[in-house]
């Protein structure tokens, strides 16, 4: 029998509905163990990822939150939202935790190349097109429930990001339009990435009403700026206390949002010898996700710094 892909072909859509959609991933129900949404957005906003503060950064944008997790993402007129909802990460093809980007995304690139933009992943949290970030991938994860969600922004014609990145190994962003030098069609790219990945499982498409979800009123900003931080190969974490003064610990995490929480109740009044122990035990246990932290030991350091400071 074939795979059934439910595919919700949401259209233009404010970046307040697509936050909205991308925080709901997780925990909404699902009709098939697959789903994809595919929307264009008409206006723009700062989507903060699940994990970041938004102390610090640019007010030119409304603040909006992110289910995935990872660094703020800009949304303009005409970027693409893809998030593929996942009741388990395997759920279309063999993946484990470990791999959520690396699999889940080739029919993206696929649909990309086809529209005449050659397009590659090469492990970071961005598209190459034509040797430019063009597109940010991340995911969203629940280890206890294994809910997955691939996301991504393509930037049409808005860069992804507001400034160049550590993460983008100084290769200068763009968009298809300046990459390619013409103009693009959001609507065509949005098609095309239905049909690659209706295609690449060979699946039965059912399309799905758009549902329903409750606006996010929170604002970013009212937590204050992270005690410490440090430099992963992801970017920034962070660490230091909420505005209701607990300890808390994220940044550009891309990670099991349950395993971090799990790790942020446990620290609560343990010594700080048993900080690395902690870290260890929570963010490498079996079924966590968690990308861009080349050593553990820099969350364990960033930890103490928060506390001590």
């Amino acid at each position: 029998m074939a795979a059934r892909i439910g595919v919700i072909r949401a259209g233009e859509r404010s970046a307040r509905e697509i936050a909205a959609h991308s925080r709901a991933a997780l925990d909404r129900p699902l009709a098939h163990a697959a789903e994809l949404w595919v929307a264009v957005a008409y206006d723009e906003a700062l989507l903060v990822g699940a994990f970041q503060r938004g102390a610090g950064l640019p007010a030119t944008w409304p603040l909006l939150r992110r289910g995935s997790g990872g660094p703020e993402v800009l949304v303009g007129s005409g970027t693409v939202h893809v998030a593929l909802a996942l009741e388990h990460p395997g759920a279309l093809e063999p993946c484990d935790e470990k791999r959520i980007v690396n699999r889940s995304v080739r029919p993206l690139l696929r649909a990309l190349t086809r529209c005449g933009h050659l397009a590659h992943y090469f492990g970071r949290d961005w598209v190459s097109v034509g040797h430019r970030p063009a597109a940010w991938v991340g995911f969203a994860h629940d280890s206890t429930t294994r809910r997955t969600l691939l996301e991504a922004f393509v930037a049409v014609r808005t860069p992804f990001a507001t400034a160049q990145r550590a993460t983008m190994l100084g290769k200068p962003q763009g968009t298809l339009e300046s990459i390619g030098g013409r103009a693009v069609d959001p609507g065509r790219i949005a098609q095309a990435v239905v049909d690659a990945y209706v295609a690449r499982y060979d699946a039965e498409a059912v399309d799905l009403p758009v549902p329903e979800v409750s606006p996010d009123s929170s604002d970013p900003r009212v937590d204050p700026p992270w005690t410490a931080t440090c430099e992963e190969a992801i970017g920034t974490l962070g660490a230091g206390a909420d505005a209701r003064g607990a300890l808390r610990l994220g940044g550009d995490l891309l990670v099991s949002r349950d395993a971090l929480a799990r790790l942020e109740a446990r620290l609560a009044g343990a010594p700080d010898a048993d900080i690395g122990g902690l870290v260890d035990e929570t963010l490498a246990a079996p079924g966590v996700a968690l990308e861009g932290v080349r050593s553990l030991a820099s969350v364990r350091d960033v930890l103490l710094r928060a506390r001590r400071g």
